[in-house]
């Protein structure tokens, strides 16, 4: 350089041939002021200066971060501000401008507006603006290149300021229930939480749809041949209840949400001992279903409360939302994280709790479906499938990296970690050992590893229990152990990132 400086790194001479080469990038445009020196056998010199101008070639601007989709409610002020790190040009020195509108190039509705400075969308919607809108943020360069990106805006109604819910459950015969949205016909959520459990077994709980008030499946009506089995196979898994609790855990802490259709008749089982999955199967009887009834019903304040044995649950309704990955979880093996729909990362707090010797490893990994075939050259195609060979080491090789979940018997844990959007997530559990042993390439010394799905289980028994949402209880022991499904808790909590 003119100041004597080296070359930028980009710029090449060779002094055999005297010529300059090299590829200039966006950052590189400027202008150099370069010296060439020429010196004899006898050290003589001389030397001249010449301008080497770096042109810019524009770029069109890139999306970096999608935009999240976004929820607003009637008569309520909605803001919104577009991320720094949306939008982005390589370009140096070039600036971005911004417009906004619907996705097919409409304008905006008269009651939302964009502010292009602070990248601010800001307004408040009517009672008659509810609905769904795509909208579409446009960045454009200094030279025209533009780039955008479309997200969902859902407008709600507004929740009734009175005492009365948007949603309503009423216990219409004996133990027939049916749950309702009293404003727009949507959909309906239904809470249910752990009241009191003395039972001394791992019950589980769950909810099917019936066609009317007197309970009947398809025209069976309750008692009659085939009911049982109908009734089951259209059931949505609650939650399973343990006895044994370890310490700092308390199951009362726990809450299952489910959504239901307006108007959607509802009806109350129990499992004794066992899961739905194993009574469809044939693995239990189905004298260990046991059906609600007028008589373990009670009216409570919000809602009833429902009594099988010694379990106790509350059930009401609820205008809250379905908590992240759990669009999965009332299916016989859902034992899952299910963040297809999600389009930003997201953030997982997980409470560990453990009663038992083994010091076992708790991690998850991704799957294609939500049957458990998993993707091992990363286009899409589940390439093995539960019960063939290989799965296990599939499943460890293909673990969310930092999710390593680990506790001192009758510790708590807490960890974070984050799973990538756009996939489902299975929990799984190494007994008395870590992902290594099964890595290291020795089968000899592989440890026993257990999914939620039975068909990868080397014994085809049940070690996964929903504990409530984003709640997993794990059995560490061979053909089902001792059944307490306390060895190893999980709770996740879930948060865009």
């Amino acid at each position: 350089m003119e100041n004597g400086d080296p070359l930028p790194s980009w710029l090449s001479f060779n002094a055999d041939t005297r010529t300059f080469n090299g590829t200039p990038l966006n950052k590189d445009v400027s202008n150099l002021n370069i010296k060439v020196t020429a010196r004899d056998i006898f050290g003589v010199e001389v030397s001249d200066d010449f301008q080497l101008t770096v042109n810019n070639v524009n770029d069109a601007p890139i999306l970096i971060q999608a935009l999240a989709d976004q929820k607003a409610t009637a008569e309520t002020t909605f803001n919104f501000t577009i991320p720094e790190n949306t939008f982005t040009d390589v370009d140096a020195g070039d600036t971005l401008t911004y417009t906004a509108t619907l996705e097919n190039d409409d304008s905006l509705p008269s009651w939302l507006s964009f502010n292009a400075n602070d990248l601010t969308f800001s307004g408040t919607p009517t009672k008659d603006n509810v609905g769904d809108l795509n909208i579409k943020v446009t960045a454009t360069d200094a030279a025209g290149a533009k780039v955008d990106d479309v997200f969902a805006l859902k407008v709600a109604q507004k929740s009734n300021s009175t005492t009365q819910p948007i949603s309503v459950l009423t216990k219409i015969t004996g133990d027939i229930f049916t749950i309702k949205n009293q404003v727009n016909g949507e959909k309906t959520k239904l809470l249910v939480k752990i009241k009191s459990n003395t039972s001394q077994e791992v019950n589980e709980l769950g909810v099917f749809v019936v066609d009317d008030a007197q309970g009947t499946i398809d025209g069976i009506a309750p008692g009659a041949a085939g009911y049982n089995q109908a009734a089951l196979q259209r059931a949505k898994v609650i939650l399973s209840s343990i006895s044994k609790l370890p310490n700092g855990f308390n199951p009362t802490d726990l809450s299952s949400l489910l959504e239901f259709s307006s108007e959607t008749n509802l009806r109350f089982y129990l499992v004794r001992n066992s899961t739905t999955h194993a009574v469809l199967s044939g693995q239990t009887s189905f004298s260990e279903v046991l059906f609600s009834s007028d008589t373990n019903i009670n009216v409570e304040d919000r809602g009833f409360s429902l009594k099988f044995q010694n379990l106790a649950v509350k059930i009401e309704t609820t205008d809250l939302q379905l908590p992240l990955g759990t669009g999965l979880q009332g299916q016989h093996q859902g034992e899952l994280i299910d963040l297809r729909d999600e389009t930003q990362s997201v953030k997982a707090e997980f409470i560990v709790n453990r009663e038992a010797k083994f010091n076992n490893f708790v991690g998850f990994y991704q799957v294609t479906d939500e049957n458990g075939g998993i993707d091992t050259n990363n286009d899409g195609i589940a390439d093995v499938l539960t019960g063939q060979a290989g799965y296990t080491q599939a499943a460890i090789s293909n673990r969310v990296a930092g999710i390593d979940l680990t506790v001192n018997n009758q510790g708590t844990a807490t960890f974070t970690g984050t799973f990538q959007p756009g996939a489902i997530f299975v929990p799984f559990i190494i007994v008395n050992a870590g992902p290594d042993a099964i890595l290291d390439s020795d089968p000899k010394n592989d440890p026993t590893v257990y999914f939620p799905f039975l068909g990868a289980n080397t014994d085809k028994a049940d070690h996964i229990r929903l504990l409530g949402n984003n709640a997993f209880g794990f059995e560490d022991l061979a053909n089902g152990g001792d059944k307490d499904y306390n060895d190893f808790i999980v709770r996740v909590n879930l948060s865009v990132a």
